[in-house]
């Protein structure tokens, strides 16, 4: 059974439509017909896609059973990865002024020792100057990359980006990309309490906080 699950009925799943032909469908995926045409037909042994005489022409049937579910589960695993995959890519390349800020500067500046549940749900936050905003966008929406701006509703969408406009900040560079500098991190973690990254901050770059965010929390 393991061998259905290759690049053509992969490319099947994810572009088929309840009536549309063979013929339209190896047009939309870049395979040749007699390939798209026996990949459906296997399709159809395991009860995934139907074929139906319509008149002079043959049209395809989904059937949304446990295995077509599956391949879509598949699909959307794959089509995240990648996505996140390019989307960092993109940022190191990126000639805009952005950086990121908040749990994903946490990750970075951690080195990847401490992440947030953000950064494990892949939503990830970014400024940006207003001047480069809507190049940013471009790019992102030019990569089928997810992205929303405050105050809009999050969305499920993965990766997402959280974009935030400023007029003006301050970048380092940490591993190839652009991030809050350490001291600006640090000033945010000890507003937030979050003395768990204040210690791998420590620990990693020897800054000696222990005695100022434990002060902090003896104080409150």
């Amino acid at each position: 059974m393991m061998e259905i699950i290759n690049p053509i009925t992969t490319e099947v799943i994810k572009n088929v439509e309840n009536g549309t032909s063979i013929h339209r469908l190896a047009n939309k995926t870049g395979f040749a017909y007699s390939a798209v045409y026996k990949w459906v037909k296997r399709l159809q042994d395991y009860n995934v896609l139907q074929l139906i005489e319509k008149g002079n022409k043959t049209i395809i049937k989904i059937n949304n059973n446990l295995i077509y579910k599956k391949f879509i589960e598949l699909y959307n695993a794959v089509s995240i990865v990648e996505k996140d995959r390019i989307f960092w890519e993109l940022i190191k390349n990126s000639k805009s002024k952005i950086r990121f800020v908040k749990g994903t500067a946490v990750a970075i500046w951690t080195r990847g020792s401490y992440i947030t549940g953000d950064f494990v749900d892949r939503i990830y936050f970014l400024e940006v100057y207003k001047e480069d905003l809507e190049a940013l966008k471009d790019i992102l929406e030019k990569n089928k990359i997810a992205y929303f701006e405050y105050p809009k509703k999050i969305i499920k969408k993965r990766p997402l980006i959280y974009i935030i406009p400023k007029k003006e900040f301050k970048i380092e560079k940490k591993a190839g990309l652009p991030v809050m500098p350490l001291k600006e991190l640090i000033s945010w973690c000890k507003k937030l309490y979050l003395e768990n990254v204040l210690e791998q901050l420590d620990l990693l770059y020897g800054l000696k906080l222990k005695a100022r965010y434990a002060e902090i929390r003896t104080n409150m």
